[in-house]
């Protein structure tokens, strides 16, 4: 059976008792133990993002991430980016590039151990994980393994 679970970002859900996003993305990192796999639109410069994919990787976790026209980043991410790929080889990075102008990988997916997904619509900056009014739901169950397998489909489509 699949659980699912409501978190948001931004002033404006304070005190509406539902969790935040950042707190469920450093939740998912830490206790990830076998496989992150991430789509992500837009990375922003905070290093916690950072941090945390560094401590993951550095227990021995795989992690895929698909970033939507990679080289557009702005050049610290990309930087923090490419010492992750060489510090640690079981970090697989991805460029998404449509072939047309349209079509951007616009999806904001995280799912750890296949178990464990966060679909919404923060990019992994602080604006997106704090401050932005985001919204995005936390699933457990097969459900999480399903839309690993569909970002595994991506991935394959890059290689």
């Amino acid at each position: 059976m699949n659980k699912v679970r409501v978190v948001v970002s931004g002033l404006g859900w304070l005190g509406s008792g539902t969790g935040s996003i950042e707190s469920a993305i450093e939740d998912l990192l830490r206790n990830a133990r076998k496989e992150i796999l991430l789509t992500v639109y837009s990375i922003g410069q905070a290093d916690r993002i950072f941090d945390l994919l560094d401590a993951a990787l550095s227990r021995g976790v795989k992690v895929q991430m698909v970033v939507n026209r990679l080289s557009k980043q702005h050049a610290m991410v990309l930087k923090r980016l490419e010492e992750l790929r060489k510090k640690y080889p079981y970090f697989s990075l991805f460029s998404f590039d449509p072939q047309e102008e349209r079509g951007d990988l616009h999806a904001k997916v995280m799912v750890v151990d296949r178990s464990r997904a966060l679909v919404g619509s923060s990019n992994l900056s602080y604006n997106g994980m704090v401050t932005n009014l985001e919204m995005a739901a936390l699933i457990e169950g097969k459900e999480a393994e399903n839309i690993a397998d569909l970002i595994a489909k991506v991935i394959s489509g890059l290689s």
